[in-house]
């Protein structure tokens, strides 16, 4: 009992004395741990996050979009399905937004109660017509608030929506858009730019545009697994099953209303043509008579007519009357002529002045540009001033900083002379100190052999007299039994006994002789040891003699070489000066131009005045010439009353006239009923034959309405249902994409850490146990069991890695996970109030489990090892290893040049070997580890540059509408010849099929363009590694190597395609590098021999002139317009995506390299406290020797930095290795990342591991510091 609680409490010492080295366990199993589980917890965390969003916004799982709508009946189909749990219909269309410089295009959808809810940023839902919920991310971009007008144009004849303005109301997010992406449209730019809610009254549709379902116990499954997938896909296989039945039911609906509306349309149209005809025969019968009536009344006109001639001539004489007043009215409209010439002459030097005065306004503008020209010209000029200044400015600084250096610089050295000249004096003042101890210690040393021969001679008699008192006390024993026995009485046993007393006192003599006599020899032993060490002490005193004379010459050289610096920085000074004493006239001209500029504004203003004066005077006269013309008409009426006044009075004499001849009037009322007559008979004619096309029009045109009605109904296609889950939705296949590169990486990265963190770990442990084998050949000696010894080195690994293992843990599966998802978050809303993060068992258990293998594993190694020996043996200190030659000193050449400090690092670096591999294993794993994360982010980031920029160089594809007719695809391409914003364009062939691929297939895009020329400049084919660039092939086709890599092939192998449910075969003559997709290139050619056929070029690529390059979509938008364009996909947008999606890894690959960062920082510093602790007593000696505290610790560090440089440069190797086989690793199907690592990250990565170095090594001098020589240098036993 009393050995377990001295086992117990020795154990605690132990942990509380090398507290050091137990935290170093702990942290480095905890970052190991922490890594490990955190990164590998990271995804199912995310698809926790994902799923929870979706579940509490109740997303749809089947989108069931109809050719021809969708109706109520269709609703309750999906209802009755045991797979739904829910199903809404709603309402959607594409509308534009804004001015025609910046149009928008908005998806506008109904609100939906069951699914899909939205998430309110601001405001609140809709709930009457004029109402809207915004897309927060297009309100913010747009400038839209709560209580703004959002004023929407439908395309085309499109009247859907009831109403053109909304008030905004509610703004916030859809968790049908989880990030930035909304999809592509047929209207405006062909790209949607953000989604707005109305309510369904809102909008005018008799079937709903499609239906939202949710799966049945869809919330007991997570998205994004293999449960959610199975559910989902059974889920859109019972919906199929009902789509026949469904889409007959509606076209059987839709024929047949059209069918009733084309009879009523026929019906309507007999009764029209009855009607017409009815119509058109009374009208005929009245033309007829009219007709007879008015040759009737011809007649009577014959007749009077006679009597008009002669009453005639008494109407000349009332004329001749009236032609002096009408020769005063002619007076008056020659006056008004006169008068109108004069205003014309006015206003024609109105005009001669309007143009010299728009001379004017041509000199004046001519004379702004010169000037502001001018002013372009001196505020360049001044510019350049500035910068000169600052340019002299900098090299003073730079030359006042240079100095300083310098001064700093012979200051040090200063110092070091001194600091030289001090060791030398200390150096030569303890060697004669250290030849007077050697002599001192001879004499002793002599004695030696005398005092070992006395020990030997007293072992022998204490040998002799242990057996004497061995005998006697056998002689005792048996008399003793005689007693008992009867044989000897009590007396002669006293006489055995004080026999036996007396030898034991002879042996206690002996014995204490012996003590005295090794007391003796250990002296002398010591004195011995002590005479070698003081004599190595004096060979390394000479030794430190020699290199300071070597150093003191070194510092003198030096000292020379900066004072040669000096006139160098005069000479800059000197050159500066002058350079600004260059600048004074240039700042004098500068102020000349600037004053000539000033008087230059102020005659231009002058002349604006005079200007405006003239505009002014010219107005005036303007506006008195409409005064003069308004005059005139005012005159010019009264004339016309003066003429209507004669034409009254000349109406008069007539009228006296008839009441004269009473009959000759009724002769003229006659004629004139007669010339009504004639006129009504001939409009009733043309009305009639008016009519009569009229109608024969209508019914030609309602009968043509017939027939296109019925050639459509006869034309129309089968309904069918598309549909759509939830990976049809933008960005969400993309999140889950994301989780799984992270789950790859978490396959790779972290158990590379993981094994370097563990192997410091175990290499810690086994330093522990070997460090202390005498302690454990003293307890051996004692009599403590094996279990009992090894129980506490397994303890202190146990408690170490075990707590180190729950501390990672605990932290690892919480802060990794959420800063990983928190940065996925600014990509991705549906994470930002729905994050989450549990524990995952499995991987702490296998983190910790690993940990405790590894770290317990190896201490019950080193135990084992160490107690097979002997107590005696392992309380020696361990027989040192042979000395041997290293590889250098057999180079003469190179050693000889070595100074002693460098000779003794370099032999310790070998004479350590253990240490030395794991130094370089520990930082050349960190060093990897750190190079991997630079590599990613290098890899990642080189992706749209790559693909975009090198290989596709095109801006935008068009996607043309298969139900366009040829006249419209021919008008497409004469506006696409037209249009002078474009640099060319390709017409393609762009086919999307299958690839098989084992139990998946592939999907690949078969790309054939019509033009090989215009290709060239639209595609890059070339050798990811050599760059070597390639022509289409007119042998087979041009494979991506992404896509060869998946299928396992290689050039002359056979890609198998599938195209309706056929296989092809065409021959891969050249693999190209590609990034983004699966590409196959071909030439119509091959094409044609492949699937044997023509190549029908439906989609076109366009690539805009340089000065449009920044307009592209408004170029599109135009292109748009034209009906034979669905839609058109934007490069630029592509490359905005992919950034977006990419720019999130950051913050991960941040991640790795900062954990990698902290593993090199605790292997350096952990590798360091054990090589510093195994070599006390050799540091210590330094110290007795007179070395500095900086100089020991040169001495030691010095190997650090050179293991740090070599782990650097093995680190870089596989560091590379690393990095390729990890992208490999984490890739998905369609992509592609970069395969290189750019040479910054080598420096980056090399930069953060020296300073992680520097800053151990100031730690470890610390330690160095504190090291006492006298406990130090204390024997062993």
């Amino acid at each position: 009992m009393v050995g377990k609680r001295a086992l117990h409490k020795d154990f605690w010492m132990e942990v509380r004395k090398s507290r050091a080295r137990f935290i170093s366990i702990f942290c480095i199993v905890a970052l190991g741990v922490a890594f490990f589980s955190g990164i590998q917890a990271s995804s199912p965390d995310m698809r926790l996050s994902g799923d929870a969003y979706y579940n509490e916004s109740k997303l749809m799982d089947l989108k069931v979009v109809g050719t021809m709508g969708l109706t109520d009946d269709d609703i309750q189909a999906l209802k009755e399905l045991p797979e739904t749990d829910t199903v809404e219909g709603a309402y959607s269309t594409d509308v534009i937004c804004g001015e025609t410089d910046s149009q928008k295009v908005l998806h506008v959808e109904s609100l939906n109660k069951e699914v899909n809810h939205l998430s309110i940023t601001e405001g609140r839902l809709p709930q009457k017509s004029g109402e809207c919920f915004l897309d927060s991310a297009f309100a913010s971009g747009q400038k839209y608030s709560i209580g703004d007008k959002v004023v929407i144009r439908q395309p085309g004849d499109s009247e859907l929506l009831k109403e053109e303005t909304y008030t905004v109301v509610g703004i916030g997010k859809s968790p049908l858009y989880i990030s930035f992406n909304r999809g592509n449209t047929t209207v405006g730019s062909g790209e949607v730019n953000g989604f707005m809610y109305v309510v369904a009254d809102d909008f005018d549709s008799d079937v709903y545009t499609q239906i939202y379902v949710r799966a049945h116990e869809v919330d007991k499954v997570t998205s994004y697994t293999d449960g959610y997938d199975n559910l989902a896909d059974k889920l859109e296989d019972k919906v199929k099953g009902i789509e026949a039945e469904r889409c007959q039911a509606r076209y059987d609906s839709v024929v047949g209303e059209a069918q009733e509306k084309i009879e009523d349309a026929e019906k309507e149209l007999a009764d029209g043509k009855k009607e017409a005809d009815e119509e058109l025969a009374d009208a005929k019968k009245k033309l007829d008579d009219g007709e007879q009536e008015l040759t009737d009344g011809e007649k009577e006109y014959e007749d009077g007519k006679q009597q008009l001639a002669d009453a005639r001539q008494e109407l000349e004489d009332g004329k001749k009357q009236l032609a002096d007043a009408k020769q005063k009215i002619a007076d008056g409209r020659s006056q008004i002529a006169s008068a109108r010439q004069q205003v014309a002459d006015g206003q024609a030097q109105i005009a001669t002045a309007q143009k010299k005065l728009d001379e004017g306004w041509n000199q004046y503008n001519d004379g702004k540009k010169k000037y502001n020209a001018g002013k372009k010209k001196l505020d360049a000029a001044k510019k350049e001033l500035e910068d000169g200044k600052k340019q002299i400015a900098a090299g003073k600084a730079e030359l006042e900083q240079k100095q300083q250096e310098l001064n700093a610089g012979i200051a040090q050295i200063q110092e070091g002379q001194q600091a030289v000249e001090t060791q030398l004096a200390q150096l030569q003042e303890q060697i004669p100190q250290l030849e007077a101890g050697i002599g001192q210690l001879q004499a002793a040393v002599e004695g030696l052999e005398a005092a070992q021969n006395a020990v030997a001679q007293l072992e022998a008699a204490v040998q002799e007299k242990q057996s004497a008192v061995e005998a006697a006390q056998a002689a005792r024993d048996e008399a003793a039994q005689k007693v008992e026995n009867g044989e000897l009485t009590e007396e002669e046993l006293a006489g055995y006994e004080q026999a036996l007393a007396q030898a034991q006192a002879e042996l206690e003599a002996v014995n204490g002789a012996l003590a005295q006599a090794q007391e003796s020899l250990n002296a002398c032993q010591q004195a011995a040891a002590q005479k070698t060490e003081l004599e190595a002490n004096l060979s390394a005193a000479n030794a430190g003699v020699e290199t300071l004379q070597a150093k003191k010459t070194e510092l003198a050289q030096t000292l020379e070489n900066l004072s040669a610096n000096q006139t160098a920085i005069d000479e800059g000074k000197a050159k500066l000066n002058e350079e600004e004493a260059k600048l004074g006239p240039a700042e004098k001209e500068i102020a000349a131009n600037e004053k000539t500029l000033k008087d230059s504004k102020k005659k231009l203003d002058a002349s604006l005045k005079k200007l405006q004066d003239g505009q002014a005077e010219i107005d005036a006269n303007k506006a008195k010439m409409n005064s003069a013309l308004a005059e005139i008409e005012a005159n010019e009426q009264k004339l016309n009353s003066g003429e209507a006044e004669i034409a009254a009075n000349e109406q008069k004499l007539v009228d006296g006239e008839r009441e004269i001849q009473e009959n000759e009037q009724k002769l003229k009322d006659a004629e004139k009923e007669l010339e009504d007559a004639r006129k009504e008979l001939a409009d009733g004619k043309k009305e009639y034959e008016d009519g009569k096309k009229e109608a024969e029009d209508k019914i030609k045109d309602g009968q043509e309405k017939i027939d296109d009605a019925k050639k459509e109904l006869t034309d129309l296609k089968y309904p069918e249902w598309i549909l759509t889950d939830r990976n049809g939705l933008p960005e969400y296949s993309d999140y889950g994409d994301n989780a799984d590169r992270i789950k790859n990486i978490g396959e790779v990265f972290p158990v590379i850490f993981f094994l370097v963190a563990a192997l410091i770990s175990l290499t810690t442990m086994t330093r522990m146990v070997e460090e202390q084998r005498t302690q454990i050949g003293t307890m051996k000696a004692l009599g403590y069991s094996k279990i009992s010894i090894a129980s506490k080195y397994l303890n202190y690994a146990f408690l170490a890695t075990a707590g180190g293992s729950v501390a990672g843990i605990l932290i690892g599966e919480k802060i990794i996970p959420f800063v990983i998802i928190k940065s996925y978050g600014i990509m991705y809303h549906n994470v930002e109030n729905t994050l989450q993060i549990h524990y995952e068992l499995k991987y702490a258990l296998l983190a910790s489990v690993a940990a405790l293998i590894c770290t317990v594993g190896a201490t019950i190694f080193s135990c084992v090892h160490a107690l097979a020996e002997t107590p005696a043996s392992l309380m020696r200190p361990p027989t040192p290893k042979e000395g041997k030659r290293i590889l250098l000193e057999r180079i003469p050449i190179l050693w000889k040049h070595l100074n002693f400090t460098w000779k003794s690092s370099l032999r310790n670096l070998f004479r350590y070997k253990k240490r030395l591999f794991m130094t370089i294993f520990g930082i050349a794993g960190s060093m990897a580890l750190m190079l991997v994360g630079f590599g990613i982010r290098d890899s990642v980031s080189d992706i749209v540059h790559l693909q975009y920029t090198n290989l596709q160089h095109y801006d935008a594809t068009i996607i043309s509408d298969d139900d366009a007719t040829d006249t419209e695809r021919e008008a497409l391409i004469e506006s696409l010849d037209k249009n002078e914003s474009l640099d060319h364009y390709t017409k393609i062939r762009l086919s999307k099929l299958t690839a098989p691929n084992g139990k998946s297939n592939l999907s690949v895009y078969v790309f054939v363009p019509e033009n090989l020329e215009n290709f060239k400049k639209d595609v890059t084919l070339r050798n990811r590694v050599t760059k070597e660039e390639y022509e289409l092939p007119e042998d087979g086709a041009a494979v991506c190597e992404k896509t060869a890599s998946l299928l396992g092939l290689k050039i002359g192998d056979e890609l198998t395609l599938e195209k309706d449910d056929k296989e092809y075969h065409v021959k891969i003559s050249v693999i190209t590098e590609n990034y983004a997709g699966h590409y196959v290139y071909m030439t119509p050619q091959i094409y044609k021999e492949t699937f044997g056929e023509e190549p029908v070029y439906e989609d076109i690529v366009f690539s805009v002139k340089e000065e449009y390059k920044d307009q592209v979509e408004k170029v599109g938008q135009k292109i748009m317009d034209s009906p034979a364009v669905l839609s058109i996909s934007y490069t630029e947008s592509t490359i905005e995506m992919v950034d977006r999606m990419l720019s999130t890894l950051g913050v991960v690959i941040l991640v790795l390299i900062v954990s990698a960062g902290m593993l090199a920082f605790v292997v350096l510093y952990n590798l360091n406290n054990i090589n510093i602790t195994e070599r006390q007593r050799e540091l210590a000696t330094l110290k007795v020797l007179g070395f500095f505290d900086i100089e020991v610790s040169q001495y030691v560090l010095r190997e650090n930095i050179i293991l740090t440089i070599a782990g650097i440069l093995f680190g870089s190797g596989f560091g590379i290795l690393l990095h390729r086989f990890i992208i490999v690793t984490v890739e998905v199907d369609a992509v592609m990342f970069g395969r290189n690592i750019a040479p910054l990250s080598f420096l980056y990565c090399a930069v953060i591991t020296c300073i992680f170095s520097a800053v151990v090594n100031i730690f470890m001098h610390k330690k160095l510091k504190k090291i006492d020589m006298v406990e130090s240098l204390k024997s062993v036993e």
